[in-house]
């Protein structure tokens, strides 16, 4: 039930004895504004740099992979079970199916 405004950096809400009104302060939120926006920059500056590090990893260790580290999470460690079957989604759509494991318990 709390309506909120921006742009006056007011809050409104019910209450037992009327309306409760909480008022910001431009300036602290001018500050907070400016510090989050900062941390959000490197944040995002660090993980590039860790992308970018990866990328020259691999194009020092691997000339033969491709420089898109994108393409090579696709590349990860997962294998599938030893034992798997197919089960069918459609059974006018043989070829739409799933790839399960096969001792899965039927719940």
């Amino acid at each position: 039930m709390v309506v909120p405004h921006y742009a006056y950096l007011m809050m409104k809400m019910p209450g037992t004895k009327g309306i409760i009104t909480i008022a910001g302060e431009y300036q602290k939120s001018a500050t907070c504004v400016a510090a989050s926006s900062r941390l959000a920059e490197s944040l995002v500056i660090a993980a590039e740099r860790r992308l970018l590090d990866r990328v020259v990893a691999m194009a020092g260790t691997h000339p033969d992979l491709s420089p898109d580290p994108k393409e090579s999470e696709y590349q990860g460690s997962f294998q599938p079970a030893k034992e798997t079957k197919k089960i069918p989604l459609d059974p006018e759509h043989p070829e739409q199916f799933a790839i399960v494991g096969a001792h899965l318990d039927s719940k």
